[in-house]
């Protein structure tokens, strides 16, 4: 699309400089008049064209200093399998600049995004995981029963019993 507009605007620009070369050639004055009205046009337009060409080229520039500070944000980041089989983006130590290592969001890492994790209280091995930006949850840990304290033996234990 930019190829279009470069190319709309130079047929503009040599559109307007065709009318100013014949406006010197015009004796009539109401002609003139025309002629000096739709070059004033043409100059307008082409105006118009070049003021679009520059917004889109800082637009461009916007996106490649974006495109330039996520790469570098990228490589502070390694995957990792958290049990049992989720897969998040960590933090490297050697790379944390001060912050805490952390997890963030795979989903949203691949989508040019860094949305840390939210994590819940572990309770018995399992913590849940969760991301603020695109709402995923997981849960991450292995589950471990909880162990059964008895002011007597184990063989005494009974169930249904209020200890």
């Amino acid at each position: 699309m930019p190829i279009a507009e470069i190319y709309g605007g130079i047929s503009a620009f040599k559109a307007m400089m065709d009318s100013a070369k014949a406006l010197k050639d015009i004796t009539d004055g109401t002609a003139r008049n025309a002629a000096i009205i739709e070059l004033q046009e043409k100059i307008l337009s082409a105006q118009s064209a070049q003021t679009a060409l520059v917004e889109r080229v800082r637009e461009l520039e916007e996106e490649v200093r974006s495109f330039k500070t996520w790469e570098a944000e990228k490589q502070r980041y390694q995957l990792e399998k958290l049990p049992p089989g989720v897969i998040v983006r960590t933090l490297k130590a050697d790379m944390a600049r001060g912050e805490p290592v952390h997890h963030i969001c795979e989903n949203c890492y691949q989508h040019g995004e860094a949305s840390p994790l939210n994590a819940t209280e572990e309770v018995n091995g399992v913590y849940h995981l969760s991301c603020n930006r695109c709402k995923a949850k997981m849960q991450v840990g292995h589950f471990v029963a909880p162990a059964i304290i008895l002011s007597q033996g184990v063989e005494d234990y009974d169930p249904f019993k209020n200890y």
